[in-house]
């Protein structure tokens, strides 16, 4: 696939998943403005990606405005026009809804969720103006279609995304624009790490249909969404598309007990 002359933004583009997709996006020849909020991972993730002319950053969170329109400016400004969003910044953490401070509720999905519908606001906005399709991508969760203990915040706000992607898939199709979703598995990321290792890890990869049984890479996310955002994948719009070797096949366990046995997680005191 040749993205030459192509703009993409991908949010959280500076570790995991999001520094997958700009790894791979760059490699194609296209021309990616990553919206980060962690400037060490913008240092880290420039330095590896060294994208030269073609890689640009704009610090900020993708759950406030403005920083959302400061990213989509200087895309148009230093490369024209944007033809693809990936929407992938989130973070998650283990706590149980009785437990759950408001604070980190509203962390989790104002990153998710909120900022998915700020960004794919800002692109279709300026898309429409411009005359032009394009592709979101936005990146869900296997939580998005199974509750788990301790992630009720994680998977309403992966759940939105997924219900999300179908209602912009209706209303921006009719302009020539695309959108899905990816729902990974386990993932060898930073923010997945927890769920790769030790009994979390390895009930997950039994639940694995494809053999042999790994968790995922961000490659392997990232090829999806580059499929996604190909003109191979033209008649696709509106899907959730699970990445994740099969695993949501046999169903997802809930882990909270198990994370508490390992030491991830434990009760607050009462």
């Amino acid at each position: 696939m040749d993205l030459s002359g192509q703009t993409a933004v991908v949010t959280g583009a500076g570790s995991g998943i999001g520094k997958g997709i700009a790894k791979a996006l760059l490699e194609r020849g296209a021309n990616v403005v990553g919206l980060e909020i962690e400037p060490a991972n913008i240092k880290s993730a420039g330095e590896e990606l060294a994208g030269g002319h073609r890689l640009a950053w704009s610090e900020g969170s993708v759950a406030v405005a403005a920083d959302v329109e400061a990213a989509f400016d200087l895309a148009e400004s230093r490369y024209g026009t944007v033809d693809h969003l990936v929407n992938n910044a989130g973070t998650a953490s283990l706590s149980l809804v009785i437990d759950t401070p408001e604070e980190e509720w509203d962390l989790i999905v104002d990153t998710c969720l909120k900022g998915t519908f700020l960004c794919t606001k800002a692109f279709a906005r300026r898309a429409l103006a411009a005359g032009k399709g394009g592709t979101v991508v936005n990146i869900s969760s296997l939580n998005a279609i199974a509750a788990t203990d301790g992630l009720g915040h994680y998977c309403a706000a992966k759940a939105g995304v997924m219900n999300f992607t179908k209602v912009a898939a209706g209303e921006l199709g009719r302009h020539g624009i695309r959108v899905n979703a990816i729902g990974p598995g386990t993932v060898n990321t930073p923010l997945g790490a927890g769920f790769t290792v030790g009994q979390i890890g390895q009930e997950f990869l039994d639940r694995t249909l494809v053999g042999p049984p790994r968790h995922q890479e961000p490659s392997d996310i990232a090829d999806v969404a580059l499929f996604l955002m190909s003109p191979t994948a033209g008649r696709i719009t509106g899907h959730f598309i699970p990445v994740d070797g099969g695993q949501h096949v046999r169903g997802l366990h809930s882990y909270w007990d198990v994370a508490e046995a390992q030491g991830i997680v434990a009760r607050p005191a009462q």
